[in-house]
């Protein structure tokens, strides 16, 4: 558990801010009389310690979503979902406080940890958390993994969220959006590709600063294309300390940005930057063949509403979007139109 900073950037405002909201968060939720509520933690970025901080003339600024993991003991599913229904007004209250959105997850009953601990967000959450509610004692119901030993899915998985914010973005530069929604995305396109490098190859970091570090090493021994560290460790600046100003040239940025995600792509599909399309996906696909199963075949026919080609049939849906995303930036180097049907699939399985 990290008992440390909620930042990277020292900020002894937003330390006092984030103590006190924990402590009036954890008496709302205890006050709500929920006897299978077991514990309440704050994970992500603040709970792990590396946080951002938005500077503003009034002062430091949360910049993060505020992620709290909610566990339950024995809690059927109505239960698990009114617990839900009770902490959205909490979360109502504290994102109209804190000018962030504060999410509490889904709850999930301790006893089922086990399924999802091999995940790279349940292993960050295990390697830093800050209490809220409860004795802190999810821990005990998985294990801690090395990093080499999380599975090329979760690489895939990182592809996929940051490969469609990469879309988003450009859709954001083409309307003149939000300059900090079309810079966060775009730095996040960098640091995501960098990461399922550094996790495909079994040299992924828990800490930011780490990963940066091992990042520059992975791309001079993989001469990766020039700058590509550079820009990662740019990304990471970002996320810490952003600075939501538009470059002189936003469509170059986003090209330079897409040229790199599908660089990481490449590499993860086992290939060099470059590779065919057709190759790309069918080495994304079998990165995660091992996770092929009738229970893929299964979510994907009643949640989408259809079927797939026979040959991707038992794919796990991750996969199959994310190819589909890796498709769709690889056809144009300029800021493609988001297909509906294609962001009504990534809604379902990101």
């Amino acid at each position: 558990m990290n008992l440390g900073s909620y930042t990277a950037i020292p900020s002894s405002e937003l330390a006092g801010l984030l103590d006190a909201a924990r402590r009036e968060i954890a008496a709302e939720a205890a006050g709500l009389g929920m006897p299978k509520l077991a514990e309440i933690v704050l994970g992500g970025g603040y709970g792990r310690g590396e946080g951002g901080v938005r500077h503003t003339p009034a002062g430091d600024r949360l910049y993060n979503d505020l992620d709290f993991f909610v566990f339950s003991d024995r809690a059927n599913k109505r239960e698990r979902r009114a617990i839900e229904a009770a902490l959205k007004p909490i979360s109502l209250r504290w994102e109209e406080k804190l000018g962030v959105a504060v999410d509490f997850s889904p709850v999930k009953n301790l006893s089922s940890l086990t399924k999802v601990g091999s995940t790279l967000m349940f292993q960050e959450l295990r390697r830093g958390w800050k209490p809220v509610l409860g004795d802190g004692d999810f821990e005990k119901h998985f294990p801690e993994l090395d990093a080499a030993r999380l599975p090329v899915s979760e690489a895939v998985r990182l592809l996929l969220n940051r490969g469609m914010g990469l879309v988003f973005a450009g859709e954001a530069i083409r309307k003149n959006g939000d300059a900090d929604f079309i810079m966060r995305n775009l730095h996040k396109s960098v640091l995501g590709g960098g990461d399922a490098m550094l996790l495909a190859a079994g040299q992924y970091r828990w800490r930011g600063a780490d990963r940066v570090e091992a990042f520059r090493e992975y791309a001079a021994v993989q001469k990766l294309s020039p700058g590509f560290a550079d820009s990662y460790a740019a990304a990471f600046r970002y996320k810490i300390e952003p600075d939501p100003r538009l470059p002189e040239d936003p469509p170059g940025m986003w090209r330079n940005c897409r040229a790199l995600y599908l660089e990481a792509a490449a590499r993860v599909a086992g290939g060099g930057g470059g590779t065919a399309a057709e190759t790309v996906t069918a080495g994304l696909r079998a990165a995660v063949k091992e996770e092929r199963s009738f229970k893929n075949f299964l979510r994907w026919t009643l949640r989408r509403g259809g079927a797939r080609p026979l040959d991707e049939a038992f794919d796990t849906p991750l996969a199959t979007v994310c190819c589909m995303i890796f498709r769709l930036l690889a056809g144009s180097e300029d800021a493609p139109d988001c297909p509906a049907g294609l962001r009504r699939l990534w809604s379902i399985f990101n």
